[in-house]
């Protein structure tokens, strides 16, 4: 087994070799963020849980009440939204998604270093719209299968529409940033 130097001397290889320290950086923040993630609690999550809680009030018509050891909990619909409710492991995915989507087109170091806040910037803004529709989503599913069904399969109908309705906005949003960056760079003037 021989061990080759891969060749830099073409464009797309020195162009992934320029990002790597920040493909690095964004693995780290990653790694980052979900390690400090197991030692949160509801309170260190009030920065998604808050505006989700809103979200879901507005859409749902319903009043919650904040406890820092329950979390929001809405009595007219009997449900709590909590830590594990938070949508912060979508909007690392997110972040990760967009992150390596941004990368991808761009040349200039400015707009790598921009990158990085900027993902994370967008995935929490994601985050809060897609958690909250998530949540909506799934308080409809349960509202009718309550008529249908009676021995209300709440949990598994819960985790359902939550992995689709993550894994349906990931692709949107994968799609969308790709087709709004090659349609730009395919439009931009050659510098």
């Amino acid at each position: 087994m021989y061990f080759t130097i891969p060749d830099i001397s073409n464009a797309s290889s020195m162009k992934a070799l320029n990002s790597l320290p920040y493909y690095l950086a964004a693995i780290g923040l990653f790694l980052l963020l979900k390690f400090g993630y197991t030692f949160a609690g509801n309170d260190d999550m009030r920065f998604l849980l808050a505006p989700t809680d809103t979200v879901v009030g507005i859409l749902t018509g319903s009043h919650s009440v904040y406890a820092s050891d329950t979390g929001y909990y809405h009595s007219s619909l009997n449900i709590l939204i909590e830590k594990s409710c938070s949508g912060f492991n979508f909007m690392l995915l997110c972040f990760g998604l967009l992150t390596f989507v941004l990368l991808r087109p761009t040349h200039r170091p400015a707009r790598k270093s921009l990158s990085l806040p900027l993902a994370l910037g967008i995935s929490y803004l994601l985050t809060i719209f897609v958690n909250a529709s998530r949540i909506t989503t799934a308080i409809l599913v349960q509202r009718e299968a309550n008529r249908f069904l009676s021995d209300r399969p709440h949990f598994l109908l819960h985790e359902i529409a939550g992995v689709l309705t993550h894994l349906t906005f990931l692709i949107i949003i994968y799609y969308t940033t790709d087709r709004l960056l090659t349609n730009r760079n395919s439009n931009a003037k050659p510098t």
